[in-house]
């Protein structure tokens, strides 16, 4: 390049020359699978619970969840689907949304038909690297997956106990791939085709129909949570499954949206 050349580069740039950053790897389901702590607000409740806890996201056989037990006798865990803020879900009398406002951090929403309502801020403990903290909450993932066919490929008890390096980080990033390969191939987490879930329209109609269901008064809470849980177990094998075996999983889709349909009928659902 010529000196004239590059003067008009370094005008045209304000003077100064930057290297391009690297890209933000996307927010991934190892990403909220961990033990998350803080305090917790109660408003409106007549025997409030606890207000620190330890509460934990997971992810089991592809079916995300968050138990809710240590905060109160009274709650549970509840199974989770994706939506436009982060993760929600519904059993019976009780809702709960979670929201990723950072890394590491969790925001928590439970609300009751009662009116009582709990907040929560929560953190879990991270490694300062982003690529092994990545790295744990795979193997956490796979340290629930029941589908793998061979021994697993990380040690979740071996891996916490490290004591993790900046240096670390690029055989962390390596070790990600390949695990997270794995776990999608065996059906434990989500395709990385973000496209893979409009492949699936029968699940997407599951997922709208049992979100209304559960908008219905007059269905007993058995009897939706049981299909509710269903409906996210679906949704969420609709996210992994290749392409050979999505016609399967549509199948179970309209099935259990008839199921539904259903349902509603026998019960008076508008």
């Amino acid at each position: 390049m010529s000196r004239a050349a590059l003067a008009v580069v370094l005008a045209l740039g304000g003077g100064t020359m930057h290297a391009a950053a690297a890209p933000t790897p996307p927010v991934t389901w190892s990403d909220w699978v961990g033990a998350y702590d803080g305090k917790l607000t109660w408003h409106g409740c007549i025997t409030p619970g606890a207000r620190t806890a330890t509460l934990a996201v997971e992810a089991t056989d592809a079916v995300v969840s968050i138990d809710l037990a240590p905060a109160s006798p009274g709650l549970r865990t509840m199974s989770l689907v994706a939506d436009d803020r982060g993760w929600s879900g519904q059993q019976g009398d009780v809702k709960v949304q979670i929201a990723r406002p950072r890394a590491d951090a969790l925001a928590l929403v439970v609300e009751l038909d009662s009116g009582c309502t709990v907040k929560g801020q929560l953190r879990r403990k991270a490694t300062g690297i982003a690529a092994c903290d990545r790295l744990l909450g795979w193997t956490r993932i796979e340290s629930r997956c029941t589908k793998l066919q061979d021994a697993p490929l990380e040690d979740l008890a071996k891996l916490v106990a490290t004591r993790w390096q900046r240096a670390d980080a690029d055989r962390c990033t390596a070790r990600v791939a390949k695990l997270e390969a794995a776990l999608v191939d065996a059906g434990c987490a989500p395709h990385p085709d973000p496209r893979i879930g409009v492949r699936a329209p029968e699940c997407l109609a599951l997922a709208t129909a049992s979100a209304k269901l559960s908008r219905c008064g007059n269905v007993p809470a058995q009897i939706k949570d049981a299909i509710a849980f269903e409906a996210a177990a679906l949704s969420s094998a609709s996210q992994s499954a290749e392409r050979a075996t999505l016609p399967y999983v549509e199948q179970q889709c309209r099935d259990v949206t008839s199921t539904i349909a259903t349902v509603a009928t026998q019960f008076s659902c508008p």
